[in-house]
């Protein structure tokens, strides 16, 4: 449970804890495993970093009092939040002039799933009974309010998120999504969310001239970080290869020298999904090109031969 906080009515902005990064910037030395740690530092880190900012792209109004930063589910639970924390309004606030106070919770989702809202019911349940206000002997007084939201970051996913898990009889939970993708790189400047230039190839209306501004902002942003630099400049290259399958220095050229372990393999942008098939698709390809390679070299007599033979193989096997 945490303890209602009381903030002189000068300082409507109360940010202290999100004041110093707490990114420990430890990344795998696997590239696809680098890309995901990537992903989840920085989304969490465009929140940290700039709180305000993060409750505009959520639509939350106005000035409020950041309490307390990344609640933990301390019931026993094999739930894992993405990132929750509380929210206050202080008395006589224009939004609410008697005071609001609620746990703001927020997943970061590349793909959508289709157990989300059940996930998302979970989540809310578990929050719920985690910080619920409790008398001496752990009777539970009152539960939290919770608002929850869901962040989309690739094209088109999330569209069918109905933003609710209805179980009649049971429960009736509700949240929000926010597509990433529909917004614009003037959208994240204006809020100061300058972690999510980062997955500027995925933003409405991007061009060639946006894409080098945006790497220019998040190279001002980590200033001499080189490690939050790499993190970032990493983010940037992955989605741009996802999104337009072409390599990014194509675009920005000697891109690759500004990240550190990444131009030393050709899957530091896929998943591991895409990366087996490509590794597949080679190995094919390249399997396919020496058996012509051989099969040149042959008679005619015996080519037929081989490609009988291959043909017999290939029946018994299916």
């Amino acid at each position: 449970m945490v303890e209602k906080t009381q903030y002189p009515p000068e300082k409507p902005q109360q940010i202290v804890l999100f004041s110093q990064a707490e990114d420990t910037e430890k990344l795998s030395e696997n590239p696809l495993e680098e890309v995901k740690n990537a992903f989840d530092i920085t989304c969490k880190q465009a929140f940290l970093q700039n709180p305000e900012g993060a409750l505009r792209l959520m639509g939350i109004p106005g000035k409020v009092t950041i309490i307390e930063k990344n609640v933990e589910l301390q019931r026993t639970s094999d739930l894992k939040v993405d990132l929750a924390f509380w929210v206050e309004y202080l008395v006589g606030s224009k939004e609410y002039p008697e005071g609001e106070k609620f746990l703001l919770h927020i997943e970061f989702q590349r793909q959508a799933q289709k157990n989300m809202p059940l996930r998302m019911a979970e989540y809310d349940m578990e929050l719920a009974l985690a910080n619920a206000e409790r008398d001496k002997k752990g009777r539970i007084l009152n539960y939290p309010k919770i608002r929850s939201y869901v962040l989309y970051f690739w094209p088109k996913e999330g569209q069918d998120d109905p933003e609710n898990c209805s179980i009649e009889h049971v429960i009736e939970v509700r949240y929000r999504k926010i597509l990433l993708y529909e917004k614009t790189l003037a959208d994240l400047k204006q809020m100061a969310l300058w972690e999510y230039m980062a997955f500027a190839p995925i933003l409405k209306d991007m061009d060639e001239q946006q894409l080098n501004e945006a790497k220019e902002l998040l190279e001002q942003y980590a200033g001499k970080d080189d490690k939050k630099r790499s993190r970032l400049l990493l983010t940037l290259a992955f989605y741009f290869k996802r999104k337009y399958k072409r390599n990014i220095n194509e675009i920005i050229p000697n891109f690759d020298t500004m990240i550190s372990k990444t131009a030393e393999t050709g899957y530091y942008a896929l998943t591991p999904e895409e990366a087996r098939k490509e590794r597949e698709d080679g190995m094919a390809e390249g399997m396919a090109k020496g058996i012509q390679k051989v099969l040149a070299m042959l008679s005619e007599t015996q080519r037929e031969k081989i490609k009988q033979r291959l043909g017999e193989e290939n029946r018994k096997s299916k």
